[in-house]
């Protein structure tokens, strides 16, 4: 999108709005369909970070309740 930073919207005749239009809903459905990636990556991730927590958790009880 850097060829979209310095566009000036005043100055564009018709025709340069209409495909600095195209360009910027172009650029939106391209960041959302990257952020739907991305979200269920993120999810995934959490979701295996929280059972490893619990696997621990549960090794480390039963290594309490052995030396104990």
């Amino acid at each position: 999108m850097s060829e979209l930073q310095d566009v000036d919207i005043v100055a564009l005749d018709y025709d340069g709005k209409v495909k600095t239009l195209q360009a910027i809903a172009a650029e939106i459905l391209r960041l959302k369909v990257e952020f739907a990636r991305i979200s269920g990556r993120y999810a995934e991730l959490r979701a295996e970070l929280q059972v490893l927590k619990e696997v621990k958790s549960a090794l480390q009880s039963a290594i309490r309740a052995e030396s104990g």
